[in-house]
C-alpha cells in the first residue's frame, strides 16, 4: 500500500498466536474517515477498521465594500510666540501681512524658493486665527509625507503660533455583507498506536513496542482492541491577520486603518477564528466500537497525546503525556498517571508531574523565553538545535524559579530547550525561533 503506515503485531498479542501485519493508510488527507487492514503473514485479510480524522479549520470573514471615502486629519503644535510688533486682532489684515513677513524671514534662508507673492496668496483669516499656507517641499522632514495634503502655519489671538499638518487618504468603505471562507489545517487522525509493556513477560525484545491492534493484550477476547483520542472541533478565540506590520504603522495612527479595520471607522471588517481540537479523554474500544476503559484528561490538553500503557495482573497502567498553555500563554507539560481496574474499567489519576514551563512559544528572533524550572542545587538550561548540537548553556541560580533564557544569536529554527538539575535531564521543550 503506497504511502501507507506499517507494523507488526506479535503473535503473543494475537488470539491464535500467529503474528499479523497491520497497513494504515497513514497520509494526511482531507476526508473524513482513515482505514486500517490487518493482514496474516501469507498476507491475507483479517480485519478492516475505519476509523475518523478530526478537521480543525478557520474561517476568514469579510463585509464587502460598498464605495470609497476621504479621511482626513490635521496635527498641529506649537512652535513660539510673538512678542515685539505684532498688530493687535483689531486689525487683522495688519496683523496678516505682518505674520507672512516675520515668516518668511524666519524660513526663506531654508527655502530659497519661497516668495512673499506665494505666502500672500495662500494666507487667510477667520476672524480671530491667521493662517499662512507653506509648499510642501521634499527637502523638509514633514512627518509623515506618503499622506500628506497640505502645510499651514498659524497665529493665534494669544500672539502664540505653530504649524499644522493636514493629512487625507482615500479608502474603500466596508459596511456590506459579510462573506466567509473556511480553511483546513492538518487534519488529526483520532486513532493513536500507544506504547504497550507487558510488565510480565518483560524480556530483551519486548520492553514496550508500539501496539496499533491486539487481541489479548487488553482482554482474552476474539475481537481486536485499539486506543483512540476522544476530542472534538471547538471553537476558539480570534486570530491576527498575519498581514498586519509590527511595531510603528503610519496608517493606524492617523486614520486608525488596521489589517481588522480597513476604513478605519472603528468596526472590526476583517476577522479569522480559528475551531481548534479539545482533546477530552483516551479509550480503549473493540473492532465493533464498544469502549473497553475510558480515561478522561484534563480540560487543558493542547494537541494529540503521548500513551504508553503497561499491563500487570488485574491492573493496567496507562501513562498519558500532553502539553498545554496556561492563561500567560506558558508551554507547560504534564504527565498524569492511572491506574485502570480491569474488571470495574474505572480509570483513576495516581499521580501528576507538571514539567516545565516556557514562554513566549514561538518567541521573536531576539526576545528571551522565560523557563519556570523545578527546584535544585546544580541547574542548567542548555539550547540545542535538532541535529544534537549544543548552542548555549546557561546556569540558574540555586533559589531562582525561572530563568531569562537570550535568542539573540538564535536564527529562525526549532531548537531545544533542555533543563538539566543536578546532572539529570528532567525535561526538554521544544520552542521556535520566528
Amino acid at each position: 500500500m503506497e504511502n501507507a503506515d506499517t507494523r507488526f503485531i506479535p503473535g503473543a498479542y494475537m488470539k491464535n498466536g500467529e503474528a499479523a501485519i497491520y497497513f494504515s493508510s497513514d497520509e494526511y488527507g482531507y476526508g473524513t474517515k482513515g482505514y486500517a487492514q490487518i493482514f496474516d503473514f501469507e498476507l491475507k485479510p483479517l480485519k478492516e477498521f475505519s476509523f475518523s480524522y478530526f478537521h480543525p479549520y478557520t474561517v476568514y470573514e469579510s463585509r464587502q465594500s460598498t464605495g470609497t471615502k476621504v479621511l482626513t486629519r490635521t496635527l498641529s503644535r506649537e512652535t513660539g510666540e510673538w512678542t515685539d510688533g505684532v498688530p493687535s486682532t483689531s486689525d487683522m489684515e495688519a496683523r496678516k501681512e505682518a505674520f507672512i513677513q516675520m515668516l518668511y524671514d524666519m524660513e526663506s534662508p531654508y527655502m530659497p524658493s519661497l516668495t512673499l507673492d506665494y505666502l500672500r496668496s495662500n494666507a487667510r483669516t477667520d476672524g480671530t486665527t491667521v493662517f499662512v499656507g507653506f509648499p510642501i517641499d521634499n527637502n523638509t522632514p514633514y512627518d509623515f509625507q506618503e499622506y500628506l495634503k497640505s502645510v499651514e502655519y498659524y497665529l493665534l489671538p494669544d500672539n502664540k503660533f505653530g504649524i499644522a499638518c493636514n493629512y487625507a487618504t482615500t479608502v474603500n468603505t466596508y459596511d456590506g455583507d459579510w462573506q466567509g471562507r473556511q480553511s483546513y489545517d492538518v487534519p488529526v487522525r483520532n486513532l493513536i498506536v500507544a506504547k504497550c509493556y507487558d510488565v510480565a513477560n518483560l524480556n530483551d525484545w519486548n520492553g514496550g513496542l508500539w501496539l496499533p491492534f491486539s487481541q489479548t493484550f487488553f482482554n482474552d477476547d476474539e475481537k481486536f482492541e485499539y486506543v483512540r483520542m476522544k476530542a472534538e472541533v471547538t471553537e476558539g478565540s480570534s486570530i491576527p491577520d498575519s498581514s498586519e506590520s509590527e511595531g510603528w504603522n503610519e496608517a493606524e495612527f492617523l486614520f486608525g486603518i488596521t489589517s481588522s479595520d480597513r476604513d478605519g471607522d472603528g468596526e472590526e471588517d476583517i476577522r479569522s477564528i480559528r475551531y481548534g481540537l479539545h482533546i477530552s479523554g483516551i479509550e480503549i474500544v473493540t473492532e465493533d466500537g464498544n469502549i473497553v476503559y475510558s480515561i478522561p484528561l484534563g480540560a487543558d490538553c493542547a494537541d494529540t497525546p503521548h500513551v504508553e500503557i503497561f499491563k500487570s495482573d488485574n491492573h493496567l497502567l496507562a501513562q498519558i503525556e500532553y502539553h498545554w498553555y496556561d492563561s500567560d500563554n506558558k508551554y507547560t507539560r504534564t504527565n498524569r498517571f492511572y491506574r485502570i481496574d480491569k474488571t470495574s474499567g474505572v480509570a483513576k489519576v495516581v499521580r501528576e508531574e507538571t514539567k516545565v514551563a516556557a514562554t513566549p512559544n514561538p518567541a521573536p528572533a531576539g526576545t528571551p523565553v522565560v523557563m519556570t524550572i523545578p527546584e535544585g542545587s546544580d541547574r542548567r538550561v542548555e539550547v540545542s538545535n535538532l541535529n544534537g548540537a549544543v548552542m548555549a548553556s546557561y546556569n540558574v541560580g540555586a533559589t531562582s524559579p525561572q530563568v531569562s533564557v537570550p535568542t539573540a544569536n538564535l536564527s529562525s529554527g526549532l531548537y531545544l530547550f533542555s533543563v538539566i538539575v543536578d546532572g539529570r535531564m528532567v525535561d526538554t521543550c521544544k520552542i521556535i525561533i520566528r
